[in-house]
């Protein structure tokens, strides 16, 4: 191989890796976080959390989180012909439908919410941030029921929730179910 062969083909090479470098830290860029976030004292995990209903982040974990919170309260819904039912644990699923809609407004109106719509909003999230405690070495964060206690994970700055039927504790995705 000749002098010039080798200068140009180290040029090459040389430019080949600059431009990978340079491309490597922009694939490796992490998409954001968009769940609910846990990165502070668990004082002040929920009070800037989105809303959620039928109509805002209908399938997500961060709607299982919310159904845990109904059914560690032991919250009820009504069903069409106005029989009252236990929100179930069968019924944390992610799915933000009529029966977790009605569960919601129990739930407001149990505890005196002005905001009592069926709609997690703001007073909800902040109401319900007050009967978390933790997290403890394990990263578990217990919210504490008026039925029974329910634990969330709180890793790395995000809460994570047990679905129905999966066993295993998934980040709490605002867009995202499973």
């Amino acid at each position: 191989m000749s002098m010039r062969t080798r200068i140009v083909a180290t040029a090459t090479a040389v430019l080949l890796g600059a431009g990978g470098l340079a491309l490597a830290p922009a694939a490796a860029a992490a998409a954001p976080y968009h769940g609910i976030d846990g990165k502070d004292a668990v004082t002040d995990d929920w009070q800037d959390e989105e809303n959620l209903g039928v109509d805002d982040h209908t399938t997500s974990n961060a709607t299982a989180l919310w159904q845990t919170v109904l059914w560690a309260d032991g919250a009820q819904w009504e069903d069409e012909d106005g029989d009252s039912h236990a929100f179930g644990k069968d019924q944390i699923d992610g799915v933000f439908g009529p029966e977790t809609e009605s569960a919601t407004q129990w739930w407001q109106q149990n505890f005196n919410l002005s905001e009592n719509d069926g709609v997690v909003t703001d007073q909800s999230w902040r109401f319900a941030q007050a009967r978390l405690t933790g997290p403890s070495k394990t990263s578990t964060v217990t919210y504490t029921g008026g039925a029974q206690k329910a634990s969330f994970k709180r890793v790395g700055g995000k809460y994570r929730v047990r679905l129905l039927g999966t066993g295993t504790f998934k980040n709490a995705y605002y867009d995202k179910v499973g």
